[in-house]
């Protein structure tokens, strides 16, 4: 169980402490878990959930509660795709926010799939973590849409 210990101190030393200490691979993996976890943020928040922000989220949360069409798109676009083609708009909507609000993840690449049976999609996410050298990034993020 995790929590806050009181009284909170907030001191240079202690706010700064866990930074100081990781060098290595103990950096990589803290910078990745980060990436990892706002870009599931990203994912999961539909256009428009941030108010100062209106492009903050990914575009296809927006009509998740959309079905497919046989020729699985949504809103007229398709699901399936890579961020390279220039005809899968949801793929590079995505690519686009992750390169705005996650500047830490360069050259992101995103692919799409989807399964019409159960309704799941599926989002692979590669590109590139900077730090003394270039660590290669990787992530995979399902959910369904409706």
């Amino acid at each position: 169980m995790s929590g806050f210990k009181i009284p909170l101190v907030f001191s240079r030393e202690n706010f700064y402490e866990n930074n100081r200490q990781t060098k290595g691979e103990n950096e990589y993996e803290n910078i990745k878990k980060s990436i990892d976890d706002f870009i599931f943020l990203l994912i999961n928040s539909p256009n428009g959930s941030l108010k100062s922000d209106f492009r903050f989220g990914f575009s296809l949360k927006n009509f998740r509660f959309e079905n497919a069409d046989s020729e699985d798109k949504i809103n007229k676009e398709k699901i399936i795709g890579k961020s390279d083609n220039p005809n899968n708009y949801y793929a590079i909507d995505l690519k686009e926010a992750i390169k705005q609000f996650e500047p830490r993840l360069q050259n992101p690449e995103v692919e799409i799939g989807f399964d019409r049976k159960q309704s799941k999609v599926t989002v692979f996410i590669s590109g590139m973590i900077l730090l003394d050298t270039k660590k290669e990034y990787k992530q995979n993020i399902t959910f369904h849409i409706w």
